[in-house]
């Protein structure tokens, strides 16, 4: 998806007529520029501007005062505009072509013009149907490059407070985020969240009085809260937040909108969470017999577990030798494992859905169980090969 020209966007703005939507029709009044909304986005509005000819295109985001889907009853702050724009350009400045280029960023109207890439596929897309360990090992790499560099174990101590004073944690943003990954998908009237099976949800009732996952939730949020972090984070990786170049295996981060000083076990969590997600989603879909498109889903589910374990040794691997003794190994392990089974209850149960699975329970049903067996097992899974024995099922 890289640009072989870039966009001139050195135009007047009225030139665009780039302006807050709804008024996405008319986002070009120059009839040599297209305007193509972008699906799945549930919290800005976004599109894609085409030249004329198809050779030069942007993604134009604009960030409203409130969650999109939502409405007014949930606010957010629009400044994640700039955030954006600065985030781009801070993971660019420690890894270069990590991430988007932005090209301006328009404050006032809370609206950020940025690279796009029309030839990269999601991650989490690519992953249905193939799975490419060493991309896995190059997201793994980039995310160490990110948080070592950012850590304040890394930088001094005026460096790092320069990096919390602009890249702290948006109150609203975290509010919402907290909401929606630790509060909604917990209560009692997760039943509301959206349809679920009987039986899935009879697992929710039992899951959500669990002792040990109130703890672990409650964690979370402690971890999560805006006061703390030791490094710059994502703040939103999962696999739908990283784009693909099957030709050249190139990766690129994007929606960097929710970044801030976090701890960087949850973007690892995250991550991790949609692998186990797939892994359950290619175990159901063995049991259909023939697969509707020939892909191979028995060796998927084996990929899908090297991919996790890859993932984590790479990163925990990483990280130590670049913060050798000043890294908590065990203690960041941890954080992971607790997150990361929080995280696959609250895809299951909350709003925000990974679309495959929508039509298998059975699938649904293992997520959850995996996610208990994470939680309550954590202490035993401190390597690898523990965790994949928990998400295989296996004693």
């Amino acid at each position: 998806m890289c640009l072989t020209t870039p966009p001139k966007l050195n135009q007047p703005k009225n030139q665009l007529q780039l302006q807050p939507l709804p008024q996405k029709a008319s986002l070009a009044q120059d009839a040599s520029l297209t305007v193509e909304p972008l699906t799945g986005a549930q919290v800005n509005h976004t599109c894609r501007v085409r030249s004329s000819d198809g050779a030069q295109s942007c993604v134009v985001k604009v960030f409203l005062g409130n969650v999109k889907c939502l409405g007014p009853d949930a606010p957010i702050e629009a400044s994640r505009c700039q955030r954006e724009n600065d985030a781009c350009h801070y993971f660019l400045s420690l890894t270069p072509n990590c991430c988007q280029l932005p090209y301006f960023c328009d404050a006032a109207n809370s609206l950020v013009c940025l690279q796009d890439f029309p030839d990269h596929r999601l991650w989490g897309d690519v992953l249905l149907r193939s799975c490419d360990l060493h991309t896995g090992a190059k997201i793994a790499d980039t995310l160490v490059a990110l948080h070592s560099s950012s850590h304040r174990e890394k930088l001094g101590v005026a460096e790092f407070q320069g990096l919390q004073q602009k890249f702290g944690p948006l109150p609203q943003q975290t509010a919402y985020l907290c909401d929606q990954h630790f509060n909604r998908p917990f209560l009692e009237g997760h039943r509301n969240n959206r349809p679920r099976d009987e039986d899935v949800r009879l697992k929710m009732d039992e899951v959500i009085k669990d002792d040990v996952v109130i703890k672990a939730t409650e964690l979370a949020k402690e971890w999560m809260a805006v006061a703390s972090g030791d490094c710059c984070i994502h703040g939103d990786l999962h696999a739908g937040s990283i784009l693909y170049k099957e030709t050249d295996g190139s990766i690129k981060l994007i929606d960097t909108e929710s970044s801030r000083i976090g701890p960087p076990a949850f973007d690892l969590a995250l991550l991790i969470c949609n692998y186990v997600l797939l892994y359950h989603y290619h175990q159901d879909m063995c049991h259909v017999v023939p697969a509707p498109d020939k892909t191979d889903h028995s060796q998927l589910m084996t990929d899908t577990l090297d991919l996790i374990c890859i993932t984590m040794s790479r990163y925990m691997e990483g990280m130590s030798r670049a913060l050798q003794d000043k890294w908590d190994k065990h203690g960041v392990w941890r954080q992971i494992l607790l997150m990361l089974g929080v995280e696959i209850i609250a895809w299951i149960s909350g709003s925000q859905s990974f679309d495959s699975l929508e039509l298998q329970p059975r699938a649904q049903l293992n997520c959850l169980n995996t996610a208990l067996r994470i939680i309550h097992k954590q202490s035993l899974s401190l390597d690898t090969k523990g965790l994949s024995r928990l998400i295989n099922n296996q004693h």
